[in-house]
């Protein structure tokens, strides 16, 4: 018996972990110089929920993000309200409606299917002996799901308030969907990158994550996208290059080899992002996991497509 035994224990880490459900959706459209990112988590299990929505447009950001009632009834709706913020589920896999309104601003955006949606457990299956992202999430396979999907996008965007009250705007443009749900916590992550990348023939998600507990296994994940199917990336490598404004990178690059042989090598100039945004995911505690969201161009160098990124970089800090 040790002595520290007799008294009141520390709390394991594992105790933080929770049910979350969560959905991720950005918008990019460069030539209008608007864009936008709206997140919710819902934790039914603590009758709670966060809800944020983001719009920048000539370098002026508009953010709302805070804690609000958890949807009900929310199993199986087809529409769900955070808030200011409303999911309409229209067509599955297919089309969505994500509408936001506060004083500053109505927005409406239509997300409609580019490439089929993707199920990251299928990594887990093609590379058994990877450190997979529910493990890394929730210290267990299959305990946490995640799915993302390449999407189009149009909607329009009406300002209230501001420099640009009475503008209404119509945006046709990039855009991505990211779904997961399972046991997590935010604050277990200690850093990741976290991207998408629409190119004309083809779409990818990659990311890298690691935890506070096992920071030595870093998961690596992601698929390429085409009209035809998802794929999966049987070997992935992110390397940051450089110095860019704000403390991000200037480059990131991203080498991926698919099951079937093919490799790519996709260059992101994040140091001259046409859009930097922080992403509010949860309530801040004593720590705060900071999201930074990098919108910028990006290319492939072995077929030459020019594409259009978001590369999230992340990591958990004291708030």
């Amino acid at each position: 018996m040790l002595l520290h035994e007799d008294y009141p224990h520390t709390v394991p880490t594992r105790a933080w972990l929770r049910w979350k459900e969560n959905y991720f959706w950005v918008f990019m459209d460069p030539d209008r110089d608007l864009c936008c990112l709206a997140h919710c988590t819902a934790e039914p299990t603590y009758d709670r929920a966060f809800a944020s929505f983001t719009v920048l447009h000539k370098g002026q950001t508009i953010v709302s993000g805070k804690e609000v009632a958890m949807p009900s009834p929310f199993e199986h709706q087809k529409q769900l309200h955070y808030g200011g913020l409303t999911l309409d589920f229209l067509k599955p896999q297919t089309e969505f409606r994500v509408a936001f309104e506060d004083d500053n601003l109505s927005a409406v955006l239509h997300f409609t299917r580019r490439m089929h949606l993707f199920d990251f457990q299928a990594c887990a299956d093609v590379n058994p002996d990877w450190f997979s992202i529910s493990e890394n999430t929730a210290f267990e396979r299959n305990s946490f799901r995640h799915q993302g999907q390449c999407m189009n996008a149009t909607g329009q965007i009406d300002f209230k308030a501001g420099d640009w009250a009475g503008t209404s705007i119509a945006v046709d443009g990039s855009g991505y969907r990211d779904h997961s749900w399972g046991m997590r916590n935010d604050q277990m992550t200690l850093d990741h990158v976290w991207a998408f990348f629409n190119f004309p023939s083809m779409g990818f998600h990659l990311m890298q994550v690691r935890n506070v507990i096992r920071p030595e296994n870093r998961t690596a994940e992601g698929y390429i996208a085409r009209p035809e199917g998802n794929e999966v990336i049987k070997v992935l490598t992110i390397e940051h290059v450089g110095q860019g404004p704000e403390g991000m990178p200037d480059t990131v690059i991203f080498r991926a080899t698919t099951l079937g042989g093919e490799r790519f090598t996709l260059v992101a100039d994040v140091g001259n992002s046409f859009a930097r945004l922080p992403l509010h995911s949860q309530k801040p505690g004593a720590k705060v996991y900071l999201n930074v969201e990098n919108m910028c161009r990006v290319r492939c160098e072995e077929t030459g497509e020019e594409g259009l990124a978001n590369v999230e970089i992340g990591a958990l800090m004291d708030a």
